[in-house]
């Protein structure tokens, strides 16, 4: 039953930011579409404007995905909920690096030379280690107050959740040649 759970609630997840990411492609092309030249700030505010509506979806789609694989009995839904509210308000603001990360990719991916890919490079791994210090950070707050096992579901759960945002991102970006 677990199983069958977390197959359907991978392949929603997938469904659901696949569909997220042609929206934002699609926000993204229309202007160019529309007009000769785009203004690039109205741009990138859409595409801004379809992360933010992604991230939503997301993030309601990995609520619900844990809500229904967590098992929690309510002492430790009450312990739960709150730690994981704070986690994913940090992991936001760490995600915005991601995000910029990309961006700037993007922004000189024709012109892009070995200063530049390397200045991103270094970008990359500071955000992966800041992504690290926070699960650590949240792992410990979370061994507090729940049961280790119930800490172990929720980080396998999340890492495998992030893996499927993290294919379909990367399935997005070309490779630097």
């Amino acid at each position: 039953m677990k199983k069958t759970i977390l197959c359907a609630a991978a392949a929603v997840a997938v469904a659901m930011m696949s569909a997220g990411f042609a929206a934002a492609q699609t926000a993204a092309a229309k202007p160019a579409a529309t007009k000769a030249p785009a203004d690039p700030a109205q741009v990138r505010a859409e595409i801004d404007k379809a992360i933010a509506a992604l991230r939503k979806d997301v993030q309601a789609g990995k609520a619900d995905v844990l809500g229904k694989t967590m098992q929690l009995d309510s002492a430790q839904a009450a312990a739960f909920w709150p730690l994981y509210k704070l986690y994913q308000a940090e992991a936001q603001t760490v995600y915005d690096e991601r995000v910029a990360i990309i961006q700037d990719l993007a922004d000189h991916f024709d012109s892009l030379d070995d200063a530049k890919a390397k200045a991103l490079l270094d970008r990359q791994f500071v955000y992966e280690d800041k992504k690290l210090a926070l699960m650590k950070k949240y792992k410990d707050e979370m061994l507090k107050v729940l049961p280790a096992k119930t800490v172990a579901r929720f980080f396998q759960v999340e890492s495998r959740l992030n893996k499927l945002v993290e294919l379909t991102v990367a399935s997005e970006i070309p490779l630097v040649y």
